[in-house]
């Protein structure tokens, strides 16, 4: 009788998942954060450009959250209008507890916009293609069990306007890049940014970044960030 009533509380331990932690879910979104969602202010900028963007589509893949693929749009246009609450993406079946494992590839990256000092507007449209794999973010997400946690992948727009690549306390400058528009026709193409050396610009020990095309393709591959503030390890890939 007592080996009876041992393996069917066994079976039914296997059946409940005795000791298991259980699952919850994990929300996936992608936030822009204010400044693309409502431009860069002339206050943030160090020579008193603001910045708005009509559209800032970003192609994402091989999203990981906690060990779990999934699946999200192929882009998401983070200008769009969300109350503050980002864009949401997918949605993760996770086990409950504190969760780490987050990576994601930011293959793609189109803007178009404009900037405005006094009464001049210049506007740009400009493609980086080049994907970046951002890994071992700095995030933990507590999931519990039966309830919804939410895993943000934050772009800072703010970046490609840095100038340094190095610096711990870049500034944000804008004259730089509408210098570029040599034959004023109000648009900063890329091939006049790519006519452009860099000038006062810190690259690091990046050495081939020596025109301001270059400059601004290695600023975009900085984009990515997780929750917020939470840095990325950002590797350039295929």
């Amino acid at each position: 009788m007592r080996l009876t009533l041992l393996s069917s509380l066994s079976t039914l331990c296997i059946l409940a998942a005795c000791g298991s932690e259980g699952e919850g879910t994990i929300i996936v979104r992608a936030y822009g954060e204010s400044f693309v969602e409502d431009g860069i202010p002339a206050s943030e900028v160090g020579d008193g450009w603001s910045v708005d963007f009509g559209r800032f589509e970003v192609s994402l893949r091989d999203v990981t959250v906690a060990g779990v693929p999934v699946e999200v749009p192929a882009t998401i246009d983070l200008a769009a209008p969300s109350a503050g609450e980002g864009h949401e993406l997918a949605s993760a079946l996770v086990p409950a507890g504190d969760r780490t494992g987050a990576r994601f590839t930011i293959a793609r990256v189109e803007v178009e916009g404009s900037a405005t000092k006094g009464e001049t507007t210049k506007t740009f449209h400009w493609v980086f293609a080049r994907p970046t794999r951002y890994e071992a973010c700095e995030t933990t997400t507590t999931v519990r069990e039966g309830e919804r946690a939410s895993f943000e992948i934050t772009v800072h727009a703010d970046h490609l306007f840095y100038d340094s690549l190095v610096s711990s306390e870049p500034q944000v400058l804008f004259q730089a890049l509408a210098d570029a528009d040599v034959d004023a026709d109000g648009i900063i193409s890329p091939s006049e940014l790519a006519a452009k050396d860099i000038g006062a610009y810190d690259p690091g020990s990046e050495g081939d970044v020596d025109d301001l095309w270059t400059w601004l393709d290695a600023q975009a591959r900085t984009l990515g960030h997780v929750d917020g503030e939470g840095h990325c390890h950002a590797v350039a890939t295929d």
